[in-house]
């Protein structure tokens, strides 16, 4: 894990990816770090256009491994993703899976998902990796390393009627495709900005 520490007098304050972890010896010690931490936290936006215009796409892979960060973004325009959400995608060529993590912020808490999908091919074009593990769907995992591309394709199930009620119920009874708007793109930043607004 990445760690960042702020050297302040009779304080030391390590910073995991957003996280502040502080311990004090008096009170206006205590203050002027927080007073650094809201500036810091009020400042963030700034920092991360800056990092949009200038950073690069997090898509990175080699013959063993694959990893890729972004939001995934429902191929169909008329369509949105429901929550904010980041998704991490890493994978393992000699284990045979990729590991998808997703983060999604509703309800005023953060919410974490985390779905495993076994590799079926990796080339020297890209990965397909597969998870039928869900009730309703089957997803389908497709990397291209040349266009630095993802897709996310979710095919229905063929069902018992019972099933198919319970899938309808929370809207899981038709096939779609999703895209990765990756990292530090210009896609990502603009759904950020579409969902900041809502």
């Amino acid at each position: 894990m990445n760690r960042v520490y702020w050297n302040l007098p009779d304080v030391r304050v390590p910073l995991y990816y957003g996280f502040i972890l502080i311990s004090f010896s008096d009170r206006p010690t205590m203050i002027r770090a927080l007073s650094i931490a809201l500036l810091t936290m009020c400042l963030a936006p700034l920092s991360a256009q800056t990092l949009i215009s200038k950073g690069n796409l997090y898509f990175f892979w080699n013959t063993s491994s694959f990893s890729a960060e972004g939001t995934w973004i429902p191929v169909d325009p008329i369509s949105h993703a429901a929550y904010q959400a980041e998704t991490q995608i890493d994978c393992d060529r000699a284990m045979r899976s990729c590991t998808e993590a997703t983060s999604e912020y509703f309800s005023g808490h953060p919410h974490i998902s985390v779905t495993y999908f076994q590799i079926v091919k990796w080339d020297v074009n890209g990965i397909v990796a597969s998870n039928a593990n869900a009730i309703c769907v089957t997803r389908t995992l497709t990397i291209g390393f040349a266009a630095k591309h993802l897709t996310d394709t979710r095919e229905a199930k063929v069902l018992t009627k019972d099933k198919q009620e319970a899938c309808k119920i929370i809207g899981m009874t038709a096939s779609e495709s999703w895209t990765m708007a990756l990292k530090n793109s210009q896609e990502w930043a603009d759904e950020r900005d579409r969902k900041h607004m809502e």
